[in-house]
């Protein structure tokens, strides 16, 4: 058996990938692009002699060939199933390649996030996502002009890795100058520029050379004609920048100062949080730009720091923005010599790690589904108003929540010590952004460890303990985040309290306290708790102790894990990252969706204390976020559907979920989605589902009765499909007249809590509107069930037998009313293309790759295949029928049905439209005219 993966193949493997990348089909690669095996024969001969290539037959091409194309088709898979698309301009492309020399930046980069324990399997979506990145840059854009592109994160999700890749893979390719933009705060970006410093610089085939403060007058060692950007030198060169006026004015000075020197400089900028100061608050309309936004413009568009054309340019410049709050990027505006990504938008995989807005919150779509973890605390109004006094000043009373909180942190920093953890552990009180209300909490938290006995805090803790580990238990865990990517034993276990009491002690003999200083004036930490206030009026020393949150540096590591509790406002609310955060207080009240999930601390990776994480919210600032989930997977959903669908960021700006009422949530603030186009409704490209249903016979069974009466018009014109194992128990109706799904509609009696369902009329009138334009077509019926009839079935009118669904009901403490039924999620994602019709799919290429990716069936391509294969503007109605008496798996969050009658839960969905199909989108970007231009591409077309 030949090891074709071993290194003497890579320059046959290397053929293959550069002929795909030129768009060669598999089947012309297949014979080298030659007539016959005759000829592919000679041609192997000839490589052996001219690119000393290995001696292959025949045989061991075609065997190349098909490992590389099957490579090629698990990497799809994968980007499917992981979350990752890119739309592009197809325009713009390069022949670039992962770097394989082990001493090129790229891979001792990888070796070394390898050697800091990242999986395998993550590193090399890194890997991935960066070629993804790098084929859409130029390293030569005198006559293109700058390449602008976005990439979307999550937030704490590890985002600096990727772009330390991405200058690693670009220095690798000849890229000799990055400027990555940091937010505004000093810390920040020292913190930024002595990371990617510690990440890039090894000794290697390229020399990385970190540069502060760039300007006119910068020291002559850093001025740009000191420094090396001709073609063969080894030097690479990156300054972080703050988005600051001043800064970004000696910069652009500092790059242009040497005509010839910027003629050399192959400029990666990469903006760090870029819907952060960056974004234009000025009237777009009347081209007034903000200085910051204005500055930004000028040095990615190469002009001078007021804004004016100069004769020199630079040989490449990129602009890449990354943020996991894109709001304002693609609503903001989107002239030519805008920030607007008009290049290329890419989403960055989902880790299977990570604990995300989708997994703690909860959403049922058609990509992902999770019910939520119960790790989400409602704060009472009583203690509302408890620490309303406290901020006040007129008393220090002991909100429950608060010191429910306090009390688990105790527990928690106990368990961590049990577990051997060494890094630090933190609790986050975010009240307000007030600071002399971070004061006034701070002391009522002293005041309540020193007016209590260490034995009525280890009750408290010990009460408080019992009710946490029994409500969310490691049971729950795996339920609610079926795909954790760790092995059972991987996890650690809650131990007993009797354990932890022994560490409590320890902590409450050390007390709570600020950071002391030792003699010599360094930090000092104990076993206790490190009482922080992190806000901008807290930058000195208070009688010997430090105030402000610092983490101690690694080498100086206590033996046990040092434990913070961080109050704060504005300071943590973007950029810091709490170490080891577990138990979180927020009560902010924020009206901005990019700003509120910027917020989300708690987002992020909890390996080794997976069981521990707990947030205490207030009942709306809940809600938020599980608009906030929606909102997020809905964007990655839609640039998804972009990217299969083949749609450019230039042409088409992606649709972002509105907020139901201003009131509630606005996506960003208004001077920054000026661009948002206005329209009442958009339902396209979206799927609704009844999750919410009345607990009440009457209307139960009215429904099953309506139900009936329709599928009985619909006649005997149903197709049975059993063709994949995803398709369960279904019957399809095509071509079925919009006219008899609105009645049924009309019929249908919803809960009227549902979104969309509420009030069913303004759907309706819209669905008519593009009906009647042609611009969506008759739908397909489906009634669908499961694979056995384990609960038991119906038999349609005309004689057809469906086996009913499962459906549980969520048990959810907070639900107030007890006669609804709240099942969280209805419809099983492969029901989507149930109504795929592969024999009506004339050509071969695309039945075969439909019906492969069926049979490697994924929820998150689901929409974009099912308009592949010509349903584009079909709509599709789901029909199930639910068990009265659905019984519940063992699950805190979860018991029985109880419904007083079988439920029937409908879907609609409503495809996006094919390709040049517009709908009158919510919230999309209005595009400008300068970004799109038909007629010129015409005449290059026809100058070609």
């Amino acid at each position: 058996m030949i090891d074709y993966s071993l290194p003497i193949y890579d320059d046959p493997r290397n053929w293959i990938k550069n002929a795909r990348n030129k768009k060669f089909e598999w089947k012309n690669i297949l014979l080298a692009n030659k007539a016959n095996d005759e000829e592919l024969k000679k041609f192997l001969e000839n490589q052996v002699d001219m690119n000393f290539w290995p001696d292959l037959s025949v045989d061991d091409w075609k065997a190349l060939v098909g490992l590389q194309q099957d490579s090629e088709e698990k990497t799809k898979f994968i980007e499917l199933s992981h979350g990752t698309a890119l739309i592009y301009d197809p325009k713009q492309d390069n022949a670039v390649t992962i770097p394989t020399d082990e001493y090129s930046s790229w891979q001792l980069y990888r070796k070394k996030l390898l050697a800091d324990g990242l999986k395998k399997e993550s590193v090399d979506e890194i890997e991935r996502a960066t070629l993804k990145i790098l084929k859409r840059l130029s390293n030569d854009t005198r006559e293109s002009g700058p390449i602008k592109g976005l990439v979307i994160g999550n937030v704490q999700s590890g985002k600096t890795a990727n772009m330390a890749a991405l200058m690693a893979m670009a220095a690798d390719w000849g890229w000799n100058m990055f400027v990555i933009l940091s937010g505004t705060i000093e810390n920040l970006r020292l913190q930024t520029q002595t990371r990617l410093f510690n990440d890039l610089n090894q000794t290697g085939n390229v020399a990385w050379r970190a540069l502060e403060h760039l300007g006119k007058n910068v020291d002559i060692s850093q001025k740009a004609q000191s420094l090396h950007f001709e073609e063969k030198a080894r030097d690479r060169y990156f300054t972080v920048c703050l988005k600051n006026s001043t800064r970004l004015k000696n910069l652009i000075q500092w790059a242009q100062v040497d005509k010839n020197k910027q003629k050399q400089m192959k400029m990666l900028v990469i903006d760090d949080e870029a819907d952060q100061a960056g974004i234009n608050t000025g009237h777009v309309d009347e081209d007034e730009r903000k200085k910051i936004n204005a500055l930004l413009c000028s040095l990615v568009n190469g002009k001078d720091e007021n804004g004016q054309d100069i004769d020199s340019k630079y040989q490449a410049m990129n602009y890449i923005g990354y943020t996991a709050t894109p709001y304002a990027n693609i609503l903001n505006e989107s002239k030519e010599e805008s920030l607007y990504p008009r290049n290329f938008i890419s989403t960055l995989a989902v880790s299977k790690e990570y604990f995300g807005p989708q997994q703690i919150f909860g959403y049922s779509g058609d990509s992902v589904n999770y019910e939520g973890m119960d790790i989400v605390r409602i704060i009472s109004d009583k203690d509302l108003n408890e620490l309303k006094n406290i901020h006040n000043g007129d008393a220090y009373s002991t909100p429950k929540a608060l010191f429910d909180a306090v009390a688990w942190f105790l527990c928690g920093v106990g368990c961590m010590r049990i577990w051997g953890y060494k890094k630090p552990v933190s609790m986050l009180v975010h009240t307000s952004q007030a600071t002399k209300h971070h004061q006034q909490i701070a002391d009522a938290i002293n005041e309540w460890f020193e007016s209590h006995s260490d034995e009525q805090i280890i009750d408290k803790a010990r009460k408080v303990w019992e009710e946490e580990t029994s409500r969310f238990t490691f049971e729950d865990f795996r339920n609610q985040y079926p795909d954790y990517d760790r092995q059972d034993d991987e996890i650690n276990q809650y131990p007993s309290f009797e354990e932890i009491e022994k560490e409590i002690r320890i902590i409450l003999g050390d007390h709570v306290s600020n950071i002391k200083l030792d003699d010599e004036g360094e930090l000092s930490y104990h076993k206790g708790i490190h009482l922080c206030i992190d806000n901008c009026v807290n930058n000195g020393i208070t009688d010997g102790y430090h105030v402000r949150l610092a983490y101690p540096d690694k080498d100086k590591m206590p033996e046990v894990a040092p434990a913070f509790i961080v109050i704060g406002g504005a300071t943590l609310s973007r950029g810091l990252t709490l170490e080891g955060l577990f138990s979180t207080f927020f009560i902010r009240s924020v009206g901005l969706a990019d700003t509120l999930m910027q917020m989300g601390r708690w987002f992020g990776y909890r390996k080794n204390y997976e069981l521990l994480p707990r947030i205490w919210l207030t009942q709306k600032t809940k809600e938020q976020f599980e608009f906030l989930a929606a909102l997020d997977q809905e964007l990655r959903d839609e640039i998804q559907y972009m990217d299969v669908n083949g749609r450019s960021p230039s042409e088409y700006g992606p649709k972002v979920k509105n907020s139901p009422m201003v009131s509630f949530i606005r996506i960003t603030a208004k001077n920054k989605m000026q661009s948002a186009t206005p329209a009442e409704m958009d339902y396209s490209g979206t799927s609704n589902q009844t999750y919410l249903f009345d607990n009440d016979p009457d209307i139960l069974g009215q429904n099953i009765e309506n139900t009936m009466d329709f599928l009985y018009q619909l006649g005997d014109e149903w197709v049975p499909v059993h063709r994949y194992d995803h398709q369960k128990h279904v019957a399809i109706w095509r071509n079925v007249s919009f006219n008899r799904i609105r009645a049924y509609l009309e019929m249908f009696r919803f809960q009227k809590r549902l979104s969309v369902f509420n009030d069913t009329k303004p759907l309706l009138d819209w669905l008519q509107e593009m009906t009647n334009a042609n611009k969506l077509g008759d739908w397909n019926v489906i009634v669908a069930g499961k694979s056995d009839p384990t609960n038991g079935t119906w038999e349609l009118p005309n004689g057809t037998v469906i086996n009913k669904v499962k459906r549980s009901k969520k048990n959810n403490q907070n639900e107030l009313e007890n006669d609804i039924i709240n099942i969280g999620a209805l419809r099983d994602p492969a029901d989507l293309v149930a109504d795929i019709d592969l024999d009506g799919i004339s050509n071969k290429n695309l039945r075969n790759e439909i019906e492969d990716f069926l049979n490697h069936y994924n929820a998150k391509g689901a929409a974009a295949y099912r308009d592949k294969s010509g349903l584009n503007t079909t709509p599709q109605l789901l029909i199930y029928r639910v068990d009265k008496d659905s019984k519940a798996k063992d699950s805190a969050t979860r018991i029985d049905l109880n419904a007083l009658e079988d439920l029937i839960g409908l879907c609609l969905y409503i495809p996006g439209g094919k390709t040049g199909t517009s709908y009158a989108s919510t919230v999309s970007i209005k595009m400008s005219n300068d970004i799109f231009d038909g007629d010129a591409d015409l005449e290059d077309i026809d100058a070609d």
